[in-house]
């Protein structure tokens, strides 16, 4: 794959690409827009045809044609390298020439997606088409979904493998089978209909299986592999992320059939969340595609209880989230297959919730109860607080009202609650962190403007680094790191200065999904673009960030000697750097 991407981007003008979505100016050397990826009225948006690399200083965004490709369209890597492939007339080398485990893995799940859609059309599945009638599903709607069958055979599917030639490492990985104590494999999955749970590439990961009759659980998935990690994954998101990017807006439901329904509905935009509690890592997910989400589980109270926590994971994700209330003892599938379903349900769309009005109202009984008011207050302000404020502000007089206060009150309330919500909040705060932002520099206590001139400047000497082999050979890493806060310019300075060629590190961050070090390589060619500079300017560079590194320290020195805390070894250190700063102690500044 490297070699392709390295044939794709040599026959590829980015400048043509980034044209085609973003009209561009030239400015200098780069070339100007504005940036796709947020608003703005001034462009901060560049593209450098040089560096064949793109950045945007508002939002942080950066990196090659391939990145540029998967943000504006929400692609994997391989994707985007088989669009620009197609794009720049070169043949991409199959990946199924490849014949590692995990390829071994996929193949297999594709073999049984054929295996279990023939087993449904075949004579053996009667019960599961009968089943599929009640359901009102269609043979259309079959073949759409990619429904099959998993009939009750003990190892039918195990055999038809084996049969087929995979190994039996392969088969186990695969968890479609299991094995008996005495050695041999029987299948997971039998007596049930079987959807097939695909990635946002349409590639299949893994299966779900509703039980049609007899003992057992209703619904089972695939395990938990390398492929198939069920909080990670929405099904359907294969078929639905067009319309949501184009409508700006998904439903998400709680199972395959919901999720089917209101796709046959018209509700192209809906995915669903394989359980009730939705996932950060799923979050995540439906973040790429959109800002705004509906919600539509079931109306029963445990559903609510259960998805409660989920849907604060998505909004502090910065994805809106509304509430579709259903009627009670009903789901999306029960009510889209009702004649006039979907334009009840459209209407019930226009009347969903924002999540805090949602989760005031289904606190209501027990916000007016002498008994339960306590708990339940504690419930919706924890909820509430661990929300930013400007997502809060517009509900704050109904929710005010809702719990009988002033709305000064019940602000007070709400900012005792988001300060101490570490403790008090910990239900929906879990595992939540803000996204890493280019714009801070770590591990100092200066402004944010001297902070991202600091960047800038450690993102350039990257930049430089990356794209000149003589000037690697002349660095010494222990005159250099020492210099930067930015760890991800550690990271990339310290691979290349020690032998790692780009290509090599390319590679491996693509296979690794990472994007920080790809972005600050791309924000330093944007910097070196807007100011004209190349590799004859990296000894003033690197001066310049030695003498802000010297500043810095002075600084966190002479608190130290103001506050009688510093050591005699800090007090010459401190003299020492004010004498090779060129001037008195109470001239030099951090700035």
């Amino acid at each position: 794959m490297a070699d392709d991407a390295r044939e794709v981007k040599s026959r590829i003008d980015i400048a043509d690409v980034v044209g085609d979505y973003v009209p561009l100016r030239r400015a200098g050397s780069s070339l100007r827009g504005l940036c796709p990826f947020h608003a703005e009225k001034t462009p901060s948006f560049y593209v450098s045809p040089d560096r064949q690399t793109f950045h945007c200083f508002g939002c942080g965004k950066g990196g090659d044609v391939f990145t540029f490709i998967m943000e504006m369209e929400s692609l994997s890597f391989r994707e985007s390298l088989e669009r620009l492939a197609e794009r720049a007339g070169v043949k991409l080398s199959s990946p199924g020439e490849r014949r590692a485990t995990r390829g071994d893995s996929r193949l297999i799940l594709d073999e049984a997606d054929l295996f279990f859609r023939g087993a449904l059309q075949g004579s053996g599945g009667e019960a599961a088409r009968a089943y599929l009638a009640r359901r009102n599903l269609s043979t259309d709607s079959w073949a759409r979904f990619g429904l099959g069958w998993a009939s009750q055979s003990w190892d039918a599917l195990a055999k038809r493998l084996r049969v087929s030639g995979y190994p039996d490492e392969n088969i186990k990985a695969s968890g479609l089978v299991s094995e008996s104590e005495k050695g041999g494999f029987y299948d997971r999955f039998r007596g049930r209909v079987m959807f097939p749970i695909r990635d946002e590439t349409a590639r299949i990961t893994g299966f779900g299986g509703r039980l049609i009759d007899g003992d057992g659980a209703k619904y089972i998935n695939s395990p938990e592999s390398e492929l198939f990690k069920k909080g990670k994954q929405l099904y359907l998101l294969h078929d639905a992320k067009k319309t949501i990017k184009e409508g700006k807006r998904a439903i998400l439901t709680e199972g395959y059939l919901d999720a089917m329904r209101a796709h046959l509905s018209g509700f192209t935009e809906t995915v669903a969340s394989l359980g009730t509690s939705l996932t950060e890592e799923q979050a995540t997910l439906l973040k790429r595609f959109t800002n705004l989400c509906y919600i539509s589980y079931d109306a029963d109270g445990a559903g609510r209880e259960a998805s409660i926590r989920g849907m604060y994971i998505l909004q502090r994700r910065g994805v809106e989230v509304r509430v579709i209330s259903l009627p009670e003892g009903r789901d999306p599938d029960d009510l889209l297959s009702e004649e006039g379903g979907a334009e009840v349900f459209e209407s019930l769309l226009q009347k969903a919730l924002p999540l805090p009005l949602y989760h005031v109202q289904i606190r209501r009984d027990a916000l007016r109860s002498p008994q339960l008011r306590k708990t339940a207050t504690e419930d919706v302000l924890s909820g509430l607080a661990s929300l930013q404020p400007l997502d809060l502000q517009p509900y704050i007089p109904r929710i005010a009202r809702s719990f009988g206060l002033l709305e000064h009150k019940f602000e007070r309330e709400i900012e005792r609650f988001r300060n101490t919500r570490e403790s008090k909040s910990a239900i929906y705060a879990k595992g939540i962190s803000k996204d890493e932002s280019v714009y801070i520099d770590r591990g100092e206590n200066i402004d944010g403007d001297i902070a991202s001139r600091t960047i800038d400047l450690e993102c350039a000497i990257c930049s430089l680094v990356w794209s000149d082999e003589g000037l690697r050979s002349t660095i010494e890493l222990s005159d250099i790191v020492p210099l930067f806060s930015d760890e991800a310019v550690v990271g990339v300075v310290t691979a290349l200065v020690s032998g790692e060629s780009p290509d090599a590190l390319e590679l491996r961050w693509r296979e690794m999904g990472e994007r920080n070090c790809p972005a600050r390589i791309s924000r330093g060619d944007a910097v070196l673009s807007e100011g004209m500079l190349g590799p004859e300017h990296a000894a003033k560079l690197i001066g310049d960030l030695r003498e802000r590194s010297m500043k810095r320290r002075y600084e966190a020195l002479k608190q130290k000697c103001l506050y009688g805390e510093a050591t005699r070894e800090e007090i010459a250190e401190y003299g020492g750097i004010a004498k090779r700063l060129k001037g008195s102690p109470q001239d030099v500044t951090a700035d």
